[in-house]
């Protein structure tokens, strides 16, 4: 019988590129695919996502036009390659073991800040998750920061030694959850942990008690430092001139301003002018820091003139995680949030190095156990002509495919010495890295 009967049977081969894993597209893959009939297969590469598909041309056809251009957000395909090839007469669909082989490049890996639907279950008092810091599904959380190799599974994470409880274990294997194969799936009975530490390491509080407490010494005007999605943030009471004062001299930075990170948008407007552009940025999924005109009359106490002094803009972004959610909630003013480091050192990325660089900067250490494996500050962008304008290219953007196509000659380039970024190239195309920073002193070469 011809094809344009629609039932002799026809087998794509499909090769796509973009930001395709960790964001759920084979979950998406697959309930598409199971919901048209066809039969075939889906799995992570080393350059992408590939997958075999089988049934009539007409659904066939369909089934690749969805692709294209019904893929939800963040999936984000930069190419689609299809090809003919043998029919097996296959009619279930799986999603099968990740393909280890080939060039590898860690596109469409950028970490995500909480999407709307994990807010809600760290907020319901009714969900198991109520209150779990590290609560992320397969649209959000962390990706590029966690990972170890590709492709992008979580046995090549820093995920590999939480093993899912039942629950947990249920979800990721259920096509109809929106945890179905999430990597970084966890909750409080299988999942990382928090910990409230001194500034000599020794523990202060675990379990329910370390948030009450990193917020009590917050409000009285210690400086804590807090281990976020790509590194350590050194937070204050963005209200507390003396705190503010504090940090600027430990730190060594007496002029430059600091980020403030805000429980919403509506705080963000109490503080700053935000047009419509300015707004998808603070709220979208890369969650960067947004350098926004501030309003010229802030109420007294409001603000320290300390955090941004002299200038007429604010750097200013929202919560990350659901850690910084539930510490914004239960503070309920805006805090500093600037990078973990020392002045022309790279960000603290795990406990030992916080320890021993912010030693003397910080007073407490709010800490995990989820390990960080790229370094990687908070982004920073500025709408510039009625456009986006990036400034700090990292968490959320980083790292960055400017091409697919292979180049015969490996090509590594270096960038400069203040406000480094690197780029290679070979058979996985070309690669931006996050931004890397000042490459003076010792460890910042080192990170380099």
């Amino acid at each position: 019988m011809p094809d344009d009967a629609g039932t002799t049977l026809r087998r794509y081969r499909l090769a796509v590129s973009g930001q395709v894993q960790g964001v759920g597209f084979r979950p998406f893959v697959y309930r598409l695919a199971t919901s048209l009939g066809l039969g075939g297969w889906v799995r992570n590469g080393m350059d992408g996502v590939s997958m075999e598909v089988e049934g009539p041309r007409p659904v066939l056809d369909r089934f690749v036009e969805t692709l294209r251009r019904e893929a939800p957000p963040p999936i984000d395909i930069e190419s689609l390659e299809s090809a003919v090839c043998p029919s097996l007469g296959e009619h279930g669909f799986a999603v099968w073991p990740s393909d280890g082989s080939g060039a590898g490049r860690p596109v469409g890996l950028a970490d995500r800040v909480t999407c709307a639907d994990c807010l809600r279950e760290v907020f319901d008092p009714q969900d198991r998750r109520y209150r779990y810091p590290f609560t992320t599904c397969t649209a959000c959380g962390p990706r590029y920061s966690i990972i170890d190799a590709l492709p992008y599974d979580r046995a090549r994470t820093g995920m590999a030694s939480f093993t899912q409880c039942a629950a947990c274990q249920a979800e990721y294997d259920d096509p109809l959850n929106r945890r179905f194969h999430a990597e970084t799936n966890a909750c409080p009975d299988c999942g990382p942990v928090l910990r409230y530490a001194g500034a000599d390491g020794a523990g202060l509080e675990s379990g329910e008690g370390v948030l009450e407490a990193a917020a009590v010494d917050i409000e009285a005007g210690l400086i804590v430092a807090l281990k976020g999605l790509g590194g350590f943030q050194l937070i204050a009471d963005a209200r507390n001139r003396e705190a503010v004062a504090r940090l600027r001299q430990r730190k060594d930075r007496p002029h430059k301003p600091f980020a403030l990170m805000v429980r919403d948008e509506a705080d963000a407007e109490r503080l700053a002018h935000l047009n419509r552009i300015e707004r998808d940025l603070l709220a979208s999924p890369a969650g960067p820091i947004v350098i926004l005109d501030r309003r010229e009359a802030l109420a007294d106490g409001e603000l320290a003139p300390e955090v941004a002094p002299g200038l007429p803009w604010l750097g200013l972004m929202l919560p990350t995680t659901p850690l910084h959610h539930l510490l914004l909630a239960r503070l309920g003013f805006p805090i500093v949030a600037t990078s973990g480091n020392r002045a022309g050192e790279p960000i603290a990325t795990d406990d030992a190095q916080a320890f021993e660089r912010l030693a003397g900067i910080a007073d407490r250490f709010l800490l995990h156990d989820r390990p960080i494996r790229r370094p990687l500050d908070d982004s920073v962008q500025r709408v510039v002509a009625g456009a986006p304008q990036m400034l700090r290219r990292a968490r959320g953007y980083a790292p960055l495919a400017l091409s697919a196509r292979p180049t015969p000659t490996p090509m590594l380039a270096l960038g400069g010495q203040e406000k480094n970024t690197v780029a290679v190239s070979g058979e996985g195309g070309l690669v931006l890295s996050q931004h890397i920073g000042d490459l003076d002193g010792p460890a910042a070469r080192e990170a380099y």
